[in-house]
């Protein structure tokens, strides 16, 4: 029977069927499973690595947002004028005021709260929404404030952490209030007051960040955000979950699968009917052979149509496709290629891969490509660049494989494309806001560190031609008080502009934080270059600064620093800038100079006399000694000045000279004057019909609270206001005239006398007096020197005599020193007289003894007449 069948349809018969159909059928299958399962995978694969990218990028954006927040309260924590308002002394109204830590901490930063907490843990300040109210901060948030607080205290820099109140999740920062004219090594940790800024969480912050961070749907939820397709944990300092921010990352992987998986299957099922249909034919008898033979044509013509689904598939995808010959000839492209790069497939096949693609200088994706393609190995995820049909440079990142021939022949290497572009920049900009100044675009602290251990380490050589540059605006705070915060960043970024333009371009300008800036300089004559740079740099910061159509005038100090051979440390190197710079504006402002081996040594003995001094205002080592004045009229001790003096323990008397300047500048001289005044009123209550006289420094003269001081110590003390007088030097009032003036009629309202002190020494004196409500002139003890009728010191006593007694006021001269001098002023009609030729300033019991030596006539007055 066999040998009846011809050999053709035996072969279609169950022998074929056994042999090839069913092996082939089950392989087409088995290969198609394995494909939909890869391209599966890759989608899922692709979907990860996006939810990795993203969740980089949430969590880098959190971390520049908190350090914006730490810059913000660091420009606010070293202010000279909130650490005298809020840990000197409380000055609720100044911090209230707007454009100090008002309502522009919430309308001009955002910043929902803001705290100041004295070192006794009681919130002394608190703004809230803008308003500033009654709270305590460690009760409105209970869990996370108190240990910030105290990690800040013992840090120099702001520390941050997220921290929840009721159902809102805050970003902190906290910082010690304390100013850089202060160290931070002679203040104990749990002796500072602490400033907060808090940062609501909400739907508005994480809007912004979605947009500058290309993120979308971002959302906040207070539980474990497991069912989130992305997401990152909101941790307190000691790791404590708070929530998390999510968000919907995007899904490439099932863009390319909602395409690919279609037709796939679809051949899959195509697959399937012609296995049927070969199976069922190949049963049939030999006569069907060309009814099977018209199938195969049917299936091939299927495979045609499923290819041509394929590729419509391909070009639908995001990525464009591409593939190369043997010798890495660019032979093909899918038509997303003109639509993502702009150019035209035909410019470009025939180039090789080397030829189009060019490489990325920020990784290995050249080299890896082209070693790649020499070993012909499968690559991906490899960054490289090339130029779209406007010239501008792309990103992409490349995968490819290579093809083989049947024999395992390489004939080229066919791949995907996927532009990058969007992404690389966006990682760029959140790195470039984790270095750069928000407000200048200078580089921040960081990046100048950074760089600064660059230029120390790269060539050890030449770290001779090293010089770091520190400047400080003068006269900056004015800017600020007078026209507002906004008016002084706009000044900073036309100052950033002006640095830019001084220096050379291997050379670095960063602001360091408030008015703050500092120069790396490479130069090979250093510090002549420095020096020339400094001039520069001075001049170009005095020309006037127009902003908001007013005209401007600041200043700038300028320490230099040289580094050498022998000592690279960056850390050293800045602090030296930073002494220079303390002693340019020592030196009068608007100067520079360089730094010094014994400008250290005499800014430690000066922080050491500092503690000394904070020491002495707590140790009662202060004492008001006490001159007297004599009438020349009543031939009698009128009144006495008060004068302070420091007996240290082992330095002894310490000249005022030494400690009154430093007092002005660390702000003790408040206090200190508080002391000073009160001392001398109640010692004046034992010296009956007595006057006290008492000098006010100039800073004391700025404080608001002066009238309603002098008020209280007048209550507490029950002196007379008409027997105190206050001097004044004519310094006080140039400044803010119409400020002093409103002042001093305070003054005069409790009822004390007003004296100019030093009159003559400065350029508008009779102005004042014409202006002012002052009741006694103080002739400077610089014209009763070598006086006589004849010279010119003379001659303006005289004149200085004369002018008081037109304008009815009261005259004393100052530094009488012999009978001579006495007898010409007296001559001449002065009122009284004051000097060591009477007495030195001697103790209270010692000046008793005066009065009751002059009273009894032990001591003759009639050589004052």
């Amino acid at each position: 029977m066999r040998g009846l069948i011809p050999p053709t349809a035996y072969f279609f018969g169950r022998d074929f069927n056994r042999r090839i159909v069913f092996p082939m059928a089950g392989i087409l299958i088995v290969s198609i499973a394995v494909v939909i399962a890869i391209v599966v995978l890759s989608g899922r694969q692709q979907n990860i690595l996006e939810v990795q990218a993203s969740t980089k990028l949430a969590t880098t954006a959190l971390q520049v947002k908190a350090r914006e927040v730490a810059r913000n309260l660091r420009d606010y924590a070293v202010w000279e004028d909130a650490y005298k308002n809020l840990h000197e002394k409380l000055d609720v109204e100044w911090a209230a005021t707007d454009g100090n830590i008002g309502a522009n901490i919430f309308e001009g930063l955002g910043y929902e709260m803001a705290f100041a907490v004295d070192p006794n843990e009681k919130t002394v300040y608190a703004v809230v929404e803008g308003v500033p109210q009654s709270v305590d901060a460690l009760q409105l948030m209970p869990r996370g404030l108190r240990d910030l607080l105290h990690v800040a205290a013992i840090q120099t820099d702001p520390v941050t952490s997220l921290i929840k109140s009721g159902d809102n999740v805050f970003l902190v920062a906290a910082s010690a209030l304390l100013p850089a004219s202060i160290d931070r090594s002679t203040v104990k940790p749990r002796d500072l007051t602490m400033l907060a800024f808090a940062k609501r969480l909400d739907q508005k912050f994480l809007d912004r960040m979605g947009r500058d961070y290309l993120l979308s749907d971002l959302k906040i939820s207070l539980h474990e955000a497991s069912d989130a397709e992305a997401s990152i944990p909101l941790l307190t300092q000691d790791r404590v979950f708070l929530g998390a921010i999510t968000w919907s990352p995007a899904k490439p992987g099932y863009q390319l699968l909602r395409f690919i998986l279609p037709p796939l299957c679809l051949v899959l099922a195509v697959l399937a009917a012609f296995s049927a249909l070969v199976v069922r034919n190949a049963r049939r008898s030999t006569k069907e052979l060309a009814d099977s033979a018209k199938t195969v044509e049917a299936y091939a013509q299927t495979l045609k149509e499923s290819e041509v689904r394929f590729r419509d598939v391909a070009e639908a995808s995001s990525d464009w496709i591409w593939e190369t010959d043997h010798s890495l000839k660019l032979v093909y492209f899918s038509t997303r290629f003109t639509d993502v790069t702009g150019l035209p497939a035909t410019d470009v096949l025939g180039k090789t891969l080397g030829q189009f693609f060019s490489s990325d200088a920020d990784s290995d994706g050249w080299k890896r490509l082209v070693e790649g393609s020499h070993d012909h190995v499968s690559f991906r995820d490899l960054r490289c660049c090339y130029r779209d049909a406007k010239g501008h440079t792309r990103i992409s990142r490349l995968a490819g494989r290579p093809i083989l021939g049947a024999a395992g022949e390489f004939l080229g290497f066919r791949g995907t494309a996927t532009d990058i572009t969007e992404e690389v920049e966006a990682q760029e900009r959140a790195s470039h806001l984790a270095h750069h100044d928000a407000l200048t675009g200078l580089p921040n602290r960081v990046l100048f560190r950074e760089r600064l251990n660059v230029a120390l380490t790269s060539n050890a050589e030449q770290t001779a031609r090293v010089s770091v540059i520190c400047l400080d605006l003068d006269h900056f705070k004015e800017v600020n008080d007078t026209l507002g915060h906004g008016a002084g960043d706009l000044l900073l970024q036309q100052l950033s502009g002006r640095l830019r333009g001084c220096v050379h371009p291997t050379d670095t300008v960063a602001r360091l934080g408030g008015d703050e800036f500092a120069i790396i300089q490479m130069g090979i004559n250093q510090p002549l270059e420095a020096e020339e740079l400094s001039r520069k740099l001075i001049d170009v910061v005095r020309a006037p600064f127009t902003i908001e159509g007013q005209e401007l005038h600041v200043g700038v100090s300028i320490g230099i620093a040289i580094a050498n051979v022998d000592d690279g440390d960056p850390e050293r190197l800045l602090k030296s800038a930073d002494i220079a710079l303390y002693r340019a504006k020592q030196s009068g402002r608007a100067t520079y100079r360089i730094f010094e081996a014994q400008m250290d040594a005499e800014l430690q003995e000066r922080k050491a006399l500092e503690y000394d001094l904070r020491q002495a205002v707590l140790k009662d080592e202060l004492e008001v000694h006490y001159q007297p004045l004599i009438d020349l009229v009543q031939h009698d001790v009128a009144a006495v000045e008060a004068l302070v003096r420091w007996r240290h323990p082992v330095r002894g008397l310490v000249s005022p000279a030494d400690f009154i300047p430093l007092a002005e500048e660390t702000g003790l001289i408040i206090s200190m004057g508080e002391w000073i005044l009160e001392t001398a009123c109640r010692q004046v209550m034992e010296w009956d019909g007595l006057r006290v006289a008492v000098n006010l420094s100039p800073v004391q003269f700025r404080n608001r609270e002066l009238v309603e001081t002098v008020r209280e110590v007048l209550v507490r003390t029950g002196l007379d206001p008409s027997r105190l007088e206050l001097e004044i030097t004519e310094s006080v009032l140039i400044n803010d005239s119409s400020a002093a003036l409103e002042i001093l009629n305070g003054l005069k309202g409790l009822g004390v006398k007003i004296a100019m002190d030093d009159f003559g020494t400065g350029y508008s004196s009779l102005g004042y007096l014409n202006s002012f409500p002052f009741d006694k002139i103080k002739i400077d003890k610089s014209f009763i020197g070598d006086m006589s009728s004849k010279d010119k010191s003379g001659a303006i006593v005289k004149s200085v005599i004369s002018l008081g007694q037109s304008l009815n006021m009261t005259t004393t001269a100052e530094g009488v020193e012999t009978p001579e001098q006495a007898a010409f002023l007296a001559q001449e009609g002065c009122d009284q007289l004051q000097g060591f030729y009477f007495s030195r300033p001697v103790t209270a019991p010692e000046l008793s003894a005066f009065i009751a030596r002059w009273s009894s006539g032990k001591k003759t007055g009639e050589q004052a007449a």
